[in-house]
């Protein structure tokens, strides 16, 4: 929060820009967080057994989605609405502020970045860029009047699966099954420059938010905002929680995928709103919203749930 602060202080006194937060964030889903997930993959043992959590987040999105749209039903959105409303309750910054958090909050213990990481790749980021892309898609006012080419939206679909991301991960897992040789100089030198490329996410991720958010969510409506807080701060944490009791798995993956369900809205849900005509407006507003009142959330969910 003090780093958000200081992104923001450095944008009221000029040193930055808002138009900066693009490029921060283009430097953290390019640069910084595929080499986190890189590095923790290659120096962690996987623990596959604990995919069932992923399972769990992905079950617990889909329902928020459908709650979601019964909600902006019944306050009768108009589609562009509907769209920005849908994404912002269903996804969480289970990564660009999932992984900053978890690693402040376990220092030094990598098995906790590589649940988050299972997690948020396996469990978030494929119905982000899957689902979320055929809901921005479906409610955007830019393609309300005709009709999507099937390859645009295939091509939009897949969007992930070309991502520096994707290939962190996938690279990751696959070093980490045939087994790098950590003790050759040239090994050791490339995962040392990724170490101190990695050291920059929390920051990089902070002056992000810090440049993009804005104060005026009331102007959303107070009873939108309630209701994004309400599904995405409070339903799905005990979405993910109810169902963990029946699950023989360590305590620190339950625990890491409790904090994950607590993230507030994913900041590429805005992306995806502006994108294709969906209400990015009321998207970066709603967003903000979660992240604010997430400070006092999560804190709630801690004590209780975890």
């Amino acid at each position: 929060m003090g780093l958000i602060c200081l992104a923001v202080l450095l944008r009221k006194l000029k040193v930055l820009e808002e138009s900066h937060g693009a490029l921060f964030a283009k430097l953290v889903s390019q640069v910084t967080l595929p080499a986190t997930i890189f590095v923790y993959l290659v120096e962690q043992p996987i623990p596959w057994e604990e995919t069932q959590l992923a399972g769990i987040m992905f079950l617990a999105e889909v329902a928020c989605l459908v709650l979601a749209w019964f909600v902006g039903r019944w306050f009768s959105l108009d589609r562009p609405r509907m769209g920005a409303f849908i994404l912002t309750a269903g996804f969480g910054s289970s990564s660009l502020l999932g992984y900053a958090l978890v690693a402040e909050i376990y220092p030094g213990q990598a098995q906790a970045i590589v649940d988050a990481v299972i997690i948020s790749e396996l469990g978030v980021g494929p119905a982000l860029f899957t689902i979320g892309v055929v809901v921005a898609i479906y409610y955007g006012s830019r393609y309300g009047s005709r009709q999507v080419e099937a390859g645009e939206r295939a091509s939009a679909v897949l969007a992930f699966f070309r991502s520096p991301i994707f290939f962190a991960l996938a690279g990751g897992l696959i070093c980490s099954a045939i087994g790098l040789p950590k003790q050759n100089p040239v090994v050791a030198s490339i995962l040392d420059g990724l170490k101190v490329v990695a050291g920059a996410n929390t920051l990089a991720v902070a002056m992000t938010v810090g440049l993009i958010l804005r104060l005026n969510v009331l102007s959303a409506g107070v009873g939108l905002v309630a209701a994004v807080c309400a599904i995405k701060l409070v339903v799905k944490p005990l979405l993910v929680w109810l169902p963990l009791s029946l699950l023989d798995l360590p305590d620190l993956g339950k625990h890491i995928l409790i904090l994950e369900a607590s993230m507030p809205s994913a900041m590429l849900g805005v992306v995806l709103s502006k994108r294709y005509g969906c209400d990015g407006g009321l998207a970066a507003k709603l967003a903000f919203a979660t992240t604010i009142a997430s400070a006092a959330t999560m804190l709630l969910v801690a004590g209780l749930l975890i």
